[in-house]
């Protein structure tokens, strides 16, 4: 070849090559923005919505139902309007990308525009739709025609517009005239457009354009709380996520191409600096719903950054903790680290906000003496400021909004503080009960460390973000209150969570989402089926309750049974059901038993009563039983046993109950069980007696059938204005909640006539709501799990009940039970809640939509006990029936 030749080649190898990147750099987003008029809220374009499976990660998540994108894929069903021919359809829409655009109708619904190209043939086919069942109107909008469908009652189905090889299609016909004026008018003002029109979009299956306010279509505005509306504004006005492939395996990521970072303090304070890596897994209780994580790698750097903020913020809590200790308030600021976690915990019994601050801190040492002063002078009574819990200092500041006054506006929703320290962080909470359960699971590791699901979220160096938010989908949708939310079944039955993240790269803002699929993934033939474990032969039983208990730890299960001669045999075998005999008693167990470290020494004990004896049985490692017992000073036998918290050194304790209806308090082996009740003598008391155990306001609630409510102290006198009446019966106890907007605690319960009544600790009743009472015998009750972790309501008549939540709004309804049935209610976490009845000689589990549980009624002749394997998304169910012990099993996720 001459040389003259190779030149020429290789001038045009280099001019096509030139030519083909050019090409790849200038055509831009594939999205129709033309014809998209600027009052956008979301776009999207995609090439895989109109296809029959679009799914991704092992657990074949249906993209086509994640939020936002569930719109676009709905409003395709409509071009089924537009032919009957299945199979011309799918070859209309083969291979092409489609976009949509959504523009709010009302403040709640958005209208929807589709754009799909077509060529020359289709868009002939499209001038002149076959349809039966319609007629096709046109009409002229500047200058262009546009196609009415309507049926044949003259009710309008949809209108569509052919313009530039664009079939432009909606439900609204006014849509598709905005469309019209889009496409001849000069729109660089529309931000999406602006922002996003020049991203080469072509290598994603499906990208997402966006305005910040288009999540509240995914999340109520009225259901969003402080913190989540405050964490949105580290995220940029305009945001963009793209779907490069369909993985199949591992997490699915939604990618962004970056937008100019928002206006926000944080923001401000982080975007220079890199994001760190989470290592403090060890410190997240299992029971975080939410958590907001702010970390840095740079600590002189984040300093300096944050000092400069906060010598220029103002806020009310600031200035009040520098009136109480002056200059000393600085150590506060001074000593903090680059990283702050808030986590907001799920629900139980009491506290329906309950939130964890983790600020990363040193010098704890000097800073001590400080939080005891500023803790003193802060509380006008006395006894309220300083506690001890299980070792740890804990200190109540009543300064509303005080993480507000330190750390920002992030960091809201605390009317009082509880702090405490635990190396690193210096802990803050809402709540002393939470901070107490927050303790309890660090010293338990009942935390992240030990969850295969969380153990390595936010570990990944190379996605590095300095703001970040972890989402545990069950827990956020089982949440009160969630019920104003869309809900998405397919992407909370098969991710574990979400995570948001923003990564700050100067003044460009990268934000991110991540599904995490669940680990672990069940076969059809075993999820939701019941299946029996093992039968243990057992002719008669002599214990009044099933003795089924659980370590929270590793969840492993175990059931308790005393034979005639009184032995204590335990089953922990629960695939031979062998037992073994590990104590002698003095007669057969007749209370409820527990599992708890009454010792506080690390691990559990066993805890139970006979009619006469209260015993704790203790195991080392080396299985030897050591057991420990008390007994009443008085002649009457014990007929139940209620297990509290808010014990001296942290532990647990003990309200024992006489069938003289007197009350005993055991708080520690070393000590003898004491009388309780001195002053007053109770009648028909409801079962639990409930503690109230908050610093200064320690007590517990008596309640008794004919209305009257007492809160006695922790001495056992009655507290100044109780007993409150009610003036009604109640046939259930009252019990304790937080009140947001105080912080502090009140008395709530119903009247058996289903009246919500509220007392203050003053003995005053601050609210009374009559709940739905559809039929005039509708009976109402307070329903406790087993453990007085969490409560619910239910309404009962002859033969159906009501599962009721807190506020009073009805979940399901159950009806054709039969008399003399049991209903039970076992509290797991919030995203594990179930309700059982026996209704004759069978039980039958159901989750709190109502959904039953299992393939088959259990058959039990006595109430079922249950045990939850987090573990495995395992229940197991505790029966007798036919002079056996059974356990059964059911795989639940």
């Amino acid at each position: 070849m001459s040389k003259k030749n190779i030149i020429v080649i290789l001038l045009i190898v280099i001019v096509a090559s030139a030519g083909y990147f050019l090409f790849k750099w200038s055509r831009g987003s594939s999205a129709a923005w033309k014809f998209i008029p600027s009052n956008a809220v979301v776009v999207i374009t995609s090439e895989h919505l109109q296809d029959s499976l679009y799914v991704a990660t092992d657990a074949n998540l249906d993209i086509k139902r994640l939020p936002l994108l569930d719109v676009a894929s709905d409003n395709l069903s409509l071009l089924n309007l537009l032919t009957s021919d299945k199979k011309r359809l799918y070859n209309f829409l083969k291979g092409k990308a489609l976009s949509y655009s959504y523009h709010p109708r009302t403040s709640t619904e958005w209208g929807v525009l589709m754009y799909i190209p077509v060529s020359d043939e289709e868009a002939k086919w499209l001038g002149s739709p076959q349809r039966t069942n319609t007629r096709a109107l046109h009409h002229t909008f500047q200058d262009h025609r546009i196609t009415d469908i309507i049926d044949t009652n003259s009710r309008p189905l949809f209108s569509y517009l052919v313009k530039d090889n664009f079939l432009i299609l909606s439900y609204y016909g006014d849509l598709i005239e905005d469309a019209v004026r889009a496409s001849s008018l000069n729109i660089e003002s529309f931000r999406l457009r602006s922002h996003f029109s020049g991203i080469d979009d072509s290598d994603y299956g499906t990208s997402i354009y966006l305005r910040n306010d288009a999540w509240k279509s995914v999340i109520s505005p009225e259901n969003v709380n402080g913190i989540l509306k405050e964490f949105a504004k580290n995220f940029p006005n305009h945001q963009d996520f793209h779907i490069e492939t369909t993985k199949t395996k591992g997490d699915l990521v939604l990618t962004s191409a970056g937008t100019a970072a928002p206006d926000y303090y944080l923001t401000d304070i982080v975007k220079d600096i890199p994001g760190s890596p989470f290592a403090g897994h060890k410190h997240i209780s299992q029971q975080t719903s939410f958590l907001y994580r702010s970390a840095v790698l740079d600590k002189a750097a984040f300093k300096k950054e944050f000092s400069k903020w906060h010598k220029k913020y103002k806020s009310e809590s600031w200035d009040k903790l520098k009136y109480y200790i002056s200059e000393e308030s600085n150590l506060l600021i001074d000593n903090l680290g680059s990283e702050l976690i808030l986590c907001q915990l799920e629900e139980n019994n009491s506290i329906s906000d309950g939130k964890i601050l983790l600020a990363e801190f040193s010098n704890y040492d000097k800073l001590r003496p400080v939080l005891q002063k500023l803790a003193r002078l802060a509380n006008q009574e006395t006894n309220v400021s300083l506690d001890q819990y299980q070792g740890y200092d804990i200190y109540a500041v009543p300064i509303p909004e005080l993480p507000s006054g330190l750390y920002g506006p992030m960091f809201s929703g605390f009317p009082r503080s509880y702090i405490t320290y635990v190396a690193p962080y210096l802990v803050i909470s809402n709540n002393s009960q939470v901070l107490q359960n927050y303790i309890v699971d660090y010293e338990n590791q009942i935390t992240w460390k030990q969850s295969p699901e969380y153990d390595s979220v936010l570990t990944n160096s190379t996605s590095e973000a300095q703001l970040s938010m972890v989402v545990n989908l069950r827990k956020a949708q089982s949440a009160s209150g969630s019920e104003g939310s869309k809900k998405y079944a397919d992407l909370t039955a098969k991710m574990e969570s979400v995570v948001l993240q923003c990564h700050y790269d100067g003044d460009q803002t990268f934000p991110q989402i991540t599904l995490h699929p669940k680990k672990r993934q069940t076969a059809g033939k075993v999820l939701n089926r019941t299946f029996l474990n093992i039968d243990i032969e057992w002719p008669e039983i002599y214990d009044t309750e099933l003795a089924a208990l659980q370590n929270p730890v590793d969840g492993s299960s175990e059931i308790l049974l005393t034979d005639k001669e009184n032995n204590l045999l335990r089953t922990n075998n629960l695939r031979e059901g062998k037992t073994e005999t590990i104590a002698k008693l003095n007669g057969p167990i007749i209370t409820s038993a527990y599992k708890v470290d009454f010792l506080n020494i690390g691990r559990q004990q066993r805890i139970f009563a006979t009619n006469r004896t209260i015993y704790a049985l203790d195991e080392d490692d080396s299985t030897t039983v050591t057991t420990f017992t008390a007994t009443l000073p008085s002649s009457e036998d014990i007929t139940a046993l209620y297990s509290i918290d808010g014990g001296d050194d942290g532990s647990n304790r003990f309200i024992i109950k006489n069938a003289a209806e007197e009350l005993f308090i055991w708080e520690n082996v070393t000590k003898p069980v004491k009388r309780l009740n001195h002053s007053v003598a109770f009648e028909n008391i409801q079962s639990p007696v409930v503690a109230l155990n908050q610093i200064g306001n320690r007590g517990f609630i008596v309640t008794q059938k004919n209305g009257k409510i007492y809160l006695l102290k922790e001495n056992g006198t009655v507290r100044q204005g109780f007993p409150v009446d009610i003036l009604t019966r109640t046939e259930s106890p009252f019990t304790w909640a937080q009140n947001p907007d105080t912080g502090q605690p009140e008395l709530v319960g119903v009247s058996v006539s289903g009246e919500l009544v509220r007392i203050g600790l003053d003995g005053k009743v601050t609210s009374r709501k009559q709940l739905l009472r559809p039929e005039p015998g509708s009976r109402f009750q307070t329903l406790f799990d087993r453990n007085s972790l969490d409560w619910i309501l239910i309404r009962s008549l002859n033969s159906k009940t009501a599962i009721i939540t807190k506020e009073g709004r009805d979940l399901f309804e159950i009806k054709d039970i039969l008399p003399n049935s049991v209903i039970q209610y076992h509290f797991f976490g919030v995203d594990n809640r179930f309700i059982t009845i026996k209704s004759g000689n069978y039980t039958t589990v159901f989750d709190m939509t109502g959904k039953r549980l299992g393939d088959k009624a259990i058959p039990s002749e006595m109430p079922v006990q249950l045990t939850y394997q987090p573990g495995y998304s395992k229940l197991l169910i505790f029966s007798r029936s036919e002079k056996k012990i059974q356990v059964w099993s059911v795989k639940l996720r």
